[in-house]
């Protein structure tokens, strides 16, 4: 991750950070805080957020701001596919949890731990 820029959360998509960090408390196996939480730079979808605790690094995702189409920026979609696919051999990231209840932090949002990069390589050429 050390080519992507990661700054301070953007005012747009700030959250309630203490509420965050009791959720996780409850529902992430091994969750330690203190948790200090960070904003990947660029993309135009889900805001995406590194939370660096103690003892593991997370990477957080949730819906933008705002009032959105039902069917535009469903991360709850995105982490049922990527949960879905864990126990395959396609490589993506073990999902440490869905968080539905809008209460928490205002959206929907999911994340995993973060790992060392798997490079896949293979005999056949991409078009």
């Amino acid at each position: 991750m050390s080519d992507v820029e990661i700054t301070a959360v953007r005012e747009a998509h700030k959250f309630d950070e203490a509420a965050l960090a009791n959720y996780m408390e409850t529902h992430v196996d091994g969750y330690q805080g203190p948790v200090d939480i960070k904003q990947f730079e660029g993309g135009q979808s889900n805001p995406t957020f590194q939370l660096i605790t103690p003892k593991q690094t997370y990477v957080l995702r949730k819906q933008p701001p705002g009032e959105l189409l039902r069917s535009a920026h469903q991360v709850d979609r995105e982490y049922r596919v990527m949960d879905a696919l864990w126990p395959t051999e396609v490589p993506v990231p073990k999902m440490f949890c869905l968080c539905e209840d809008t209460h928490v932090i205002g959206t929907p949002v999911h994340g995993n731990p973060v790992t060392k990069p798997v490079t896949t390589r293979t005999s056949r050429h991409l078009p």
